[in-house]
Order: C-alpha cells, then sequence, then structure tokens
C-alpha cells in the first residue's frame, strides 16, 4: 500500500518537472510579452500569483508538494509565449489547471513577474 501511495505522490511530481510550457505552439513560443522589463507589471504579476498560484507553487516560487518550483532559470529562460500558453491552457495531468479565466493582460504581468524574480529588477 506504501509503494502504491507514493508511486502516487511521486508520478504528478515528475510529470510536474518536466517543462509541459516548451509543448507550446510555435506560434504561442514567437510571442513577446508586451510588458517585457516593466517593473509595474512585475509587481501587478507578484500580487496575482500570490492570489491564483502561490497556493500550489508556495509564496515565494519555490513549490509546494507536487507543484514545482518556478524560482529557477528555466522559467526565467523560458520564451514569454511558452509560459503565456501554459498558463492559459495548463496541464490537468499534470496538475495545473487552466488559468485562461484571467483576463490576458493579467497571465501576460504573470508571466513578467516569474521572469523577473530572481533579478535585480524583480517586484518588490
Amino acid at each position: 500500500m506504501a509503494t502504491i501511495a507514493a508511486t502516487l505522490w511521486v508520478a504528478p511530481r515528475a510529470a510536474a518537472h518536466d517543462d509541459h510550457f516548451q509543448e507550446a505552439p510555435a506560434s504561442y513560443a514567437q510571442m513577446a510579452n508586451p510588458y517585457q522589463g516593466q517593473p509595474a507589471a512585475a509587481t501587478a504579476g507578484k500580487k496575482l500569483y500570490g492570489e491564483n498560484c502561490a497556493q500550489c507553487h508556495g509564496a515565494n516560487l519555490q513549490g509546494i508538494g507536487p507543484a514545482p518550483a518556478l524560482d529557477g532559470p528555466t522559467v526565467r529562460t523560458a520564451k514569454p509565449g511558452e509560459l503565456f500558453w501554459f498558463i492559459t491552457n495548463g496541464k490537468v495531468t499534470a496538475g495545473m489547471p487552466s488559468w485562461s479565466n484571467l483576463p490576458k493582460a493579467q497571465r501576460w504581468q504573470v508571466v513578467t513577474y516569474l521572469q523577473s524574480h530572481g533579478t535585480k529588477s524583480a517586484a518588490k
């Protein structure tokens, strides 16, 4: 029984750590972030992250349980459109819901925050 429980915990965790956002269609991967480098957008994105994402990914992007950490170079160096696509569509099989209900501008603000975290211009 413990093996089954461990498998049920580890399998989604392993899947969640895959770079699913890289599955984005080329049209999304080529999209530019309209808020790139804008501190106000990163600040707004940080607030939205706290309201919508922190319960799974942690207040400091460190990841909680099966939800992966978002504070590493993989997220910061991803193409903005790939992150936008993944936030928009999610991947339920990996435990990530779709956030398409958030307005487009707010999803871009979250992308801005994620990619600015840990940089000198990060939202405070």
